[in-house]
């Protein structure tokens, strides 16, 4: 009997289909769950499964019961060598399947669970199915996480986890290798490659600058060289030796201060320049509109002297007052003579009415012969005089010619006034300067006598400003040839360094030759280990497939298929057939060719196998069975509580099964009555889960 775990009892809470606390007490017996689906059978395999381990059938599957308020937890009490220990998990906040476990002895002390059950492993068989076991006086080394459940449990059984799990863990480092390899390899390709284009680029720039070389014919200029020209260069700039801040001062560092120097005494030298030649093209700009303004006075005063002298002649010597009073006298004798018209006109009219020969004077009344007072009227309206209409029209003429050329005069006369304001303001502003004062009176050739010596000044600024920019420039193209010998050293510094890259890459590229050699070495290690597993593996299937076809024989009972083989084609890639002892080729799936009874107990019959084989390299403390009577009649039923009955004599069985009448009949037949304990799951609620009645 094995001296590992035993659980004594399992408290389940907020797991799944439980909601409020429920205890189940083993006491190291078995226990078989009884009862119709759905009232919690699964979820106390499940829960002792998580309480061990903290996973669960499928990844981020949700364990806690959403209807409860408390917390999901877990506790199993187990027993191993007379002492108690204490497993409670508790499903962290929030988590799906993440918990916390903490292991207690029996003297209430905390533990590391990895301490105490360092090698507390399990196989999953199926849906619900589990083997918990450990290997015997060794540590489990990682497992290969592409393994089936069966393949696993057969490497186990046959003592080659370890060998297994190294070749996996060899197999990974060789994919591992070869990606570093090819990565390195990349890498050291491409970084190759780009110090070679690099040294190609700044090797090509340093021929330009060696081919226009900026020192002339002289030997190539070493650094402290190019040094001592920017000092000269600096001193020739202020006028003065550089200080102490550039004793230590680099090429790059004097070639800024000298950059900076000369910009700072350019604009120092020629700030005044500019300043004066700006003075003085404004006072130039000054003049010019103070001459248009002195021309433009006497163009004024020629063209109101000229229309004056038009309006006086006009006038003939008079004024316009008198020529308006002369036409208004003029205006008047046209009035009266056009009213004596007009009556004379009407007289005619009236006497020239009616037919008798004695007509009355319209005027005197007194009766003349209408021939004769008509032809007296006549000859009065014809000596009117015709003269004063053309007299009156001459003069109105004369009036509007005279009132143009007044208006004329007066306009002239106010912009005259207004152009000697402006002159006098801009003559007392440009008198107000010391520098080439206007004389008095001023005038169009004083002006441009001025203006002539201005102009001359200008000029000469213009020359010392040019002068000045061609310094400038001229050392500024020194500047520029220094900066080319700065640039020069810095390629020789760059490409030496680059050279050094190259150097120490070729060595790293040794280096990678030599990881690709150890890679290989690993490799042929690598299948070594495979050739090993395989053979080993070979040497121990027929006893294993042995074991198998027994366990499968003893619960299958097929008319035909009496074994179960174990067929491969590749080291860790395992396949159950099942074959007949009358027809000894294995080349059958289970599936297709057997019935559901029989598929069940190619399924079971690991557990039998290897769970009684005293030989193997394994401790199996528990076997967990979720319905496995499943699709098995009453005599496949009846074998199978035969052989679990075996199988309790080295393991604890926790066995779930929706056959109750035939566990109740069968069991107290197999086993003995202190051995089991019978749970039966009923009447679950929402709200209270399932009633326990063990």
């Amino acid at each position: 009997m094995p001296v590992g775990f035993r659980i004594q009892s399992v408290a389940i809470e907020g797991f799944k289909g439980f909601t409020t606390r429920q205890v189940i007490k083993l006491e190291g017996r078995h226990a078989f769950l009884l009862g119709r689906n759905g009232n919690g059978k699964s979820s106390i395999i499940e829960a002792i499964r998580w309480g061990l381990f903290g996973s669960t059938r499928r990844p981020n599957e949700v364990v806690a019961n959403r209807g409860y308020s408390g917390r999901c937890r877990v506790g199993i009490n187990l027993l191993r060598e007379g002492r108690q220990w204490n497993l409670n998990r508790l499903l962290l906040q929030g988590a799906r399947g993440g918990s916390d476990a903490v292991l207690t002895d029996d003297n209430g002390r905390e533990r590391p669970v990895g301490e105490i059950m360092p090698q507390l492993e399990s196989a999953d068989a199926g849906e619900g199915m589990h083997i918990i076991f450990a290997p015997q006086g060794t540590t489990l080394h990682r497992q290969p996480e592409d393994l089936l459940p069966f393949e696993r449990t057969v490497f186990r059984h046959l003592g080659l986890t370890n060998p297994q799990s190294f070749s996996r863990q060899l197999s990974d480092f060789v994919l591992l290798q070869e990606g570093v390899e090819n990565d390195l390899g990349q890498q050291i390709t491409e970084r190759t490659s780009v110090i070679k284009n690099q040294i190609a680029d700044l090797s090509g720039q340093r021929a330009g600058i060696l081919k226009a070389a900026p020192w002339g014919s002289a030997n190539v200029p070493i650094p402290v060289e190019s040094q001592n020209k920017v000092r000269d260069l600096i001193t020739e700039v202020t006028g003065q030796q550089p200080g102490d801040s550039l004793s230590g001062a680099s090429l790059d560092a004097l070639i800024e201060y000298a950059e900076d120097a000369l910009k700072a005494k350019s604009s120092q030298d020629q700030v005044g320049l500019k300043r004066e030649w700006e003075y003085i093209e404004g006072r130039i700009s000054r003049l010019d509109a103070l001459q248009k303004m002195h021309s433009g006075i006497q163009e004024h005063q020629a063209t109101k002297q000229a229309a004056q002298s038009r309006l006086d002649a006009v006038l003939s010597g008079g004024s316009i007052d008198e020529l308006r009073n002369h036409i208004a006298r003029v205006q008047d004798a046209k009035d009266t003579l056009d009213l004596r018209r007009k009556i004379v006109d009407e007289a005619v009219s009236l006497v020239s009415r009616g037919d008798d020969d004695i007509a009355v004077c319209p005027v005197c009344e007194t009766e003349h012969s209408r021939g004769e007072l008509e032809s007296l009227l006549r000859r009065i309206s014809a000596q009117l005089p015709e003269e004063v209409d053309s007299t009156l029209s001459q003069l109105q003429a004369r009036l509007r010619q005279a009132e143009e050329l007044t208006r004329q005069i007066q306009r002239l006369a106010e912009e005259l006034d207004k152009l000697l304001k402006e002159a006098k303001e801009a003559h007392e502003e440009l008198a107000n300067e010391d520098f080439d004062a206007l004389p008095e009176p001023v005038g169009v050739h004083q002006i441009e006598a001025v203006n002539s010596r201005l102009n001359e000044r200008k000029i000469s600024l213009e020359a010392q400003i040019r002068d000045q920019a061609g310094w400038f420039n001229t050392l500024t193209l020194r500047l520029d040839n220094l900066k080319r010998e700065e640039r020069l050293h810095q390629l020789n510094k760059e490409l030496s360094e680059l050279r050094q890259s190259e150097s120490r890459l070729g060595r790293v590229d040794e280096a990678h030759d030599d990881l690709v050699a150890f890679g290989k070495s690993v490799k042929k290690i690598h299948r070594a280990v495979e050739t090993y597993v395989s053979e080993r593996l070979e040497a121990g299937k027929p006893g294993v497939s042995d074991d198998l076809s027994r366990a499968f024989d003893a619960l299958a009972r097929h008319p035909w298929y009496d074994r179960l083989v174990i067929a491969k084609d590749a080291p860790t890639r395992l396949q159950l057939k099942v074959a007949s002892s009358r027809d000894p080729f294995p080349d059958e799936e289970p599936i297709g060719v057997l019935n559901g009874q029989a598929e069940r107990a190619a399924e079971l019959a690991p557990y039998f196998a290897f769970s009684q084989n005293e030989e193997a390299p394994t401790e199996v403390y528990l076997v967990m069975l979720d319905d496995p009577t499943r699709a098995f009649d009453e005599e496949h039923t009846e074998t199978l509580v035969q052989r679990l009955a075996e199988l309790g004599e080295n393991v604890q069985l926790i066995v779930a099964s929706q056959e109750t009448d035939r566990f109740r009949r069968l069991l107290p037949e197999n086993f003995e009555p202190a051995s089991y304990v019978i749970v039966e799951p009923t009447n679950w609620s929402r709200n209270g889960g399932p009633q326990l009645l063990v």
